[in-house]
């Protein structure tokens, strides 16, 4: 089979099974097994496939098929620049989060402050907390994860970057994971920190059920986030206020849907300058607040 057929049954076998940019997840298929891009095709189209690579594509084909995510056959994904591991029991980074990471750096940037302390929450795969430890070399950045699939994928790309990001592996609703901020000076205190960020999960019990069946396969846990999709904005909006400074950032990803609670939540808990931005295609999807100093 030619290069060029290949292609054409790929693309085919995935628009019959209801992919939804099947040319798309061909080409990145191609490119990723057969390292053949686009101009491989037009120059080498009518150029034999050798039958193991052929059986290799078809493989990976059938599982996109089946419903596994691109990004999981992949094994590997893009955020902000950097290719990040991803797999079966981690989130798969979003484009719409890079918008998260673009308002914690402003606002660091606005402040003047190169070297923050810096609490990523519900970590995942890393792709925050690695990304601004990148952005921002000389901050102090703090990765929290309770999942054991997903904490494999975290402490590689944490290498996969030289990123020097401190794990800690716990469930970020227990007030107890706080005793890794204590403050060595004063016994009972803790030691506050400039920023909490994190992307929680957020859809609700009702959405989860109408999820796409990709969807459906990243883990539920990194998904859902109660009957209403609030129950993490308000636990950590609370809980960790604890461990922010007067005047630290706080700042979500949010569906978008949920702005104006998430701004509910912040300011009940004792944040001002609460502002919602949009992502690339103009839906909510970040909140940040300051805590109120005193």
């Amino acid at each position: 089979m030619t290069l060029k057929e290949l292609h054409d049954l790929t693309v085919n076998m995935l628009t019959a099974a209801e992919v939804e940019d099947s040319r798309f997840d061909t080409d990145c298929l191609f490119e990723d097994i057969l390292k053949a891009d686009k101009t491989a095709l037009v120059l080498r189209g009518n150029a034999e496939v050798p039958e193991l690579d052929a059986d290799r594509l078809m493989l990976a084909a059938e599982k996109r098929c089946g419903g596994t995510p691109l990004q999981y056959i992949l094994g590997e994904w893009e955020f902000f620049g950097r290719p990040f591991y991803v797999g079966e029991g981690v989130l798969i980074p979003r484009p719409d989060t890079e918008v998260l990471i673009e308002k914690v750096l402003e606002h660091f940037s606005a402040a003047g402050n190169s070297a923050p302390e810096i609490c990523d929450l519900c970590s995942g795969s890393g792709c925050i907390a690695v990304t601004l430890k990148k952005e921002l070399p000389k901050a102090t950045v703090h990765a929290v994860e309770l999942s054991s699939e997903a904490m494999p994928y975290l402490i590689k790309n944490i290498g996969r970057h030289n990123a020097g990001v401190k794990i800690i592996k716990g469930d970020v609703t227990d007030g107890r994971l706080l005793e890794n901020f204590s403050d060595p000076d004063d016994v009972g205190e803790f030691r506050k920190i400039d920023c909490i960020v994190s992307n929680p999960p957020y859809v609700t019990d009702k959405e989860m059920t109408e999820l796409s069946r990709e969807v459906r396969r990243e883990p539920e846990m990194a998904l859902c986030g109660g009957a209403d999709g609030l129950k993490f904005y308000r636990v950590i909006s609370c809980l960790w206020s604890e461990i922010l400074k007067g005047g630290g950032l706080i700042a979500f990803e949010i569906g978008f849907e949920q702005g104006e609670a998430v701004m509910e939540i912040l300011e009940k808990n004792g944040y001002e300058n609460v502002s919602v931005y949009q992502d690339y295609a103009g839906r909510d999807r970040v909140v940040t607040g300051i805590k109120k100093n005193g």
